[in-house]
């Protein structure tokens, strides 16, 4: 609802179902800032005089079909003349300004803030235009123009398909880190969605990082404000914290021990790995845990012997180890 403000325009692509509806703020001195952006559309009506804006729709709304439309509405009090309530009516039809079926209406409201409703509503048939219409529903005493309202901050019409979530945990280390996260993944709904975790702050993210190992619940919430929740936990699969390295492997494709390196229990890092053979010469270095020999060198298969592994790291508790040992290579 972006547009220069002025008496008896709006901005396109709606157009003028009835009336003079107008872009505001600041016509009839409405001083109400925008919900968002930074202009909406206000109207008012009365017996026998009604405005309204409408929209050909870019997908029509299909027959027997649920949908969800959000926006922000507020009530004028004093609209040119005085006011006694606002009504929002929504209709669909297949003609400019057509009303022929009321979709849905917010009933009275007299909140002078920006409130968010979501209309829900379901269609009996195809609709290429849709309406909105500042609606009497009862008399006012205070001048016969008395419903008026204000419309901001309208979102996408979604087909209602209420979301579900679900959670992707990555464990602690150990039972002495909080380096576990959660990851929320959401079926249905209409972005974009917003996430909680533990009834924390509502974030954009959807991973929530540095976590104890414990229950959580997480939530989400999407775009009409439908949300869901899941409860999980994040474990520890060692109390203790450690690294472990095996004292042998068999690097045949055989898809068990195929690779050396070492079972991290810990949060580390400053991470050097460095193996060499019975003659000192270095075969193998790595900076990464994950990344581990393959028992090849240059190319080549390795030869069947042990070899000598030197391992320094920096734990959680930001104590510096080294590990020294050996490895037996076999096929």
């Amino acid at each position: 609802m972006e547009g220069a403000r002025g008496k008896g325009i709006i901005p396109a692509p709606w157009f003028i179902v009835q009336g003079t509806p107008d872009t505001q703020p600041g016509i009839f001195d409405i001083k109400l800032p925008p919900s968002a952006g930074s202009s909406y559309i206000g109207m008012h009506s009365g017996k026998g005089f009604l405005e309204g804006v409408g929209q050909q729709l870019a997908q029509p709304l299909k027959a027997h079909t649920t949908y969800v439309l959000s926006f922000d509405l507020a009530f004028a009090t004093y609209y040119l003349y005085p006011a006694c309530y606002g009504n929002l009516a929504i209709y669909g039809g297949n003609t400019p300004g057509d009303t022929a079926a009321l979709l849905w209406s917010s009933g009275n409201f007299i909140q002078t803030d920006w409130k968010r409703y979501h209309a829900v509503f379901r269609t009996t048939q195809a609709w290429r235009y849709i309406s909105f219409l500042a609606y009497p529903t009862a008399p006012c005493n205070k001048s016969q123009f008395g419903i008026a309202l204000l419309i901001d901050n309208l979102s996408a019409i979604d087909e209602l398909v209420l979301p579900t979530v679900t959670a992707a945990v990555k464990p602690c280390s150990c039972g002495e880190v909080s380096d576990g996260s959660i990851t929320l993944h959401v079926t249905g709904g209409a972005p974009p969605f917003q996430y909680q975790l533990d009834n924390g702050i509502w974030q954009t993210d959807s991973v929530f990082s540095g976590l104890a190992a414990g229950l959580h619940t997480g939530k989400i919430k999407d775009n009409h404000e439908f949300g869901a929740r899941v409860d999980t936990s994040v474990t520890s699969p060692w109390k203790n914290c450690l690294v472990i390295f095996p004292n042998a492997f068999t690097p045949n494709s055989d898809g068990q021990n195929d690779i050396f390196r070492p079972k991290v229990y810990d949060a580390i890092h400053n991470y050097r790995l460095q193996v060499y053979d019975r003659w000192g010469k270095l075969v193998f270095s790595s900076l990464a845990p994950e990344a581990g020999w393959d028992g090849t060198f240059r190319g080549a298969r390795a030869g069947v012997q042990a070899y000598v592994y030197i391992c320094t790291y920096t734990d959680s508790r930001q104590e510096q180890h080294m590990l020294k040992g050996s490895v037996l290579l076999l096929y």
